[in-house]
């Protein structure tokens, strides 16, 4: 029988979440052990811009753009405060909303920058959604390798030395150990649909056999650009600053159905999220909101509101949307739930496990 859990008394994580204690002052290991979030410096990115600039290359920066907050202001950032020739992209995963195309088509026309639209045959991209789903209980995997992949493409192809990314520090932890990202262990759910073949998913791939080392070897090279995350370099404005500051600059709108506006841009998220919530005790915005009690952007009682809020909206019959393009029932939304953790977790990647490890180690 699975105990009651225990919540933070200063955010709100529960000591049912994977990595997560609660002392016996009522408050949970990641407010404890909180430091303030330090940025790298902006000397040292604007030493990075400029070693960029000096390659002369069509463009200095490739920045993928969702429509979302984060990726929009990165996008102002290398093109307002920094002058930098951008070329911009956005991976279609066929669940994109009105509001963050329309952002993406504002924010184009306001910085002047070339857009390329990446888009995948839409029946095989979503037999990989739907299996994915199925099988390990996300689709998140699919976006995150699809959105990389497309990116490296793009720098290959177009020589950009510097690949900027809106990946924010309030985003730090998900709370979950499954590696949905690694290339392995895609290909190992793939393949239990035998109506996706391995050329299909190679050609997603786009790079179907490479792994951390090769990725960080061909970036040592020049022919991957180097990735960025610009936020991690400067003073970070709350969440609501930067939607002022967009909506003054970029023409930039933000849902009216929440509070919280980060990740807006898909409408399959709210499903995820109910999976999340299930599968693992937390949908994605718990430790997202409970990183920005921390930082001081918001009260808890502020951060409670909210993700009740959310909570209310993640029900199945809000879902039928998206569960009809995927050609899936109530019946399977239920069954995908019960998915247990780490499933698929042995088809890791052993090459990028090593990595990923003396990687930590040499960070330490």
């Amino acid at each position: 029988m699975t105990s009651t859990p225990h919540t933070c008394t200063q955010c709100l994580l529960h000591d049912q979440l994977e990595g997560v204690q609660i002392n016996d002052k009522g408050i949970c290991n990641h407010c404890a052990d909180y430091k303030h979030f330090t940025p790298v410096g902006e000397s040292h990115l604007i030493q990075i811009l400029e070693k960029a600039k000096r390659k002369q290359k069509v463009y200095d920066a490739l920045v993928p753009l969702s429509g979302g907050k984060d990726s929009t202001y990165v996008l102002y950032l290398a093109r307002q405060r920094y002058q930098l020739n951008v070329l911009t992209y956005t991976f279609d995963n066929g669940f994109m909303s009105e509001l963050a195309k329309s952002n993406i088509e504002k924010a184009v026309n306001k910085t002047g920058v070339d857009h390329i639209w990446v888009r995948h045959d839409p029946q095989m991209i979503h037999q990989m959604y739907r299996t994915t789903l199925l099988k390990s209980g996300e689709i998140c995997g699919i976006c995150g390798v699809g959105i990389e992949r497309s990116m490296l493409k793009l720098s290959e192809a177009y020589q950009i030395p510097l690949i900027l990314l809106g990946h924010s520090p309030t985003e730090a932890n998900s709370f979950t150990s499954e590696n949905i990202y690694d290339q392995a262990r895609l290909k190992a759910i793939l393949r239990t649909n035998k109506s996706i073949n391995e050329g299909m998913v190679n050609r997603f791939l786009i790079y179907p056999n490479l792994n951390f080392i090769s990725s960080y070897i061909y970036t040592l090279m020049g022919k991957f650009g180097k990735k960025i995350n610009l936020l991690y370099y400067l003073p970070l404005p709350s969440d609501h600053e930067i939607g002022v500051l967009l909506k003054q600059e970029m023409d930039w709108s933000e849902p009216q159905d929440s509070q919280y506006t980060r990740h807006f841009d898909c409408h399959a998220e709210p499903l995820t999220n109910y999976v999340r919530q299930h599968r693992f005790g937390a949908a994605r915005r718990l430790p997202q909101l409970s990183n920005m009690i921390r930082n001081k952007e918001i009260s808890r009682e502020e951060a409670l509101k909210i993700y009740e809020q959310d909570q209310a909206f993640l029900q199945p019959k809000n879902f039928e949307k998206v569960l009809s393009e995927l050609d899936l029932k109530i019946e399977d939304l239920e069954k995908i739930t019960q998915i247990p953790q780490q499933v698929f977790s042995k088809e890791v990647s052993q090459t990028n496990r090593i990595f990923a490890i003396a990687r930590r180690w040499v960070k330490k």
